[in-house]
């Protein structure tokens, strides 16, 4: 009978008919094409007994009463299915859960896990672009500063923490003063202005007889946004002079500017 345990042989001993159902037969994997065999096979099965079965790809053992899978196959079910233990010995299923959520313990659960969202406040992800390019743009006309991020926001209620910190600089031949501002852009849409007339958030430099006045500095922007979109959204800088003949100058001698995105949950 299947339990009967390992027997030794040795020369001489002879090999009953008994030993053989006991040893080998009963305590084998036996191979079926599907349940029905097994059942016109096995009459009387032994409790440890094991078998696997063609038509379901799945080894069985019985255990006294019933035959049980070793490893219930059709526990997992769809892509990103958990097998999580619901007590000892015993096994459930938990689907996985919504884009973005993430697992916690949840004691009130049968499977004492569950998926939850972030809650408000809190930081979802952080993407970074750095560029240490030099980049030029003359005049009083918009230009890209050649420093951008994008990030896929993952819920559409989100605010995206938009910190730049970037080298610029202006300079301006047989002037008193040079100077430029800044733009942020959420794509085409400029969210934070430190250019328009009047806003001298920007460079400015006075001097007090005609020259080439020329300023170099490292500038920081923080702006807090609402794209309102789960779709991939670029961020980038631009920069423009005051007035014509101003050069405006991102990345002096190579130096790295950056820009950090920060979603941050609704």
């Amino acid at each position: 009978m299947a339990g009967a345990g390992y027997k030794s042989w040795v020369d001489g001993d002879v090999l009953s008919a008994g030993d053989v159902n006991t040893y080998l037969m009963q305590q084998a994997v036996m191979v079926f094409a599907d349940a029905s065999a097994r059942s016109t096979a096995i009459t009387a099965p032994s409790e440890g007994m094991v078998t696997y079965r063609s038509d379901a790809d799945v080894i069985e053992y019985y255990d006294g009463a019933a035959w049980q899978p070793i490893l219930d196959q059709d526990v997992i079910e769809a892509k990103g299915d958990l097998i999580v233990g619901t007590a000892d010995d015993t096994v459930a299923r938990l689907p996985i859960g919504t884009d973005g959520y993430f697992l916690q313990a949840a004691s009130g659960e049968t499977t004492g896990m569950q998926w939850a969202s972030i809650p408000a406040g809190k930081v979802k992800q952080v993407v970074q672009g750095t560029t240490s390019t030099p980049v030029t743009v003359s005049g009083v006309t918009l230009g890209d500063s050649g420093l951008s991020a994008t990030i896929t926001p993952t819920s559409s209620g989100s605010s995206i923490l938009v910190i730049v910190s970037q080298s610029f600089g202006s300079s301006k031949v047989g002037s008193l003063y040079t100077g430029g501002g800044f733009k942020i852009l959420r794509g085409a849409t400029a969210i934070y202005d430190a250019l328009s007339a009047g806003n001298y958030a920007g460079l400015f430099l006075q001097v007090g007889t005609s020259g080439s006045p020329a300023i170099n500095s490292r500038i920081a922007m923080v702006y807090l946004d609402s794209p309102a979109t789960t779709s991939a959204t670029t961020y980038k800088t631009q920069m423009a002079g005051y007035i014509a003949g101003i050069n405006m100058n991102a990345q002096i001698n190579s130096t790295t500017s950056s820009m950090i995105l920060v979603e941050i949950g609704a």
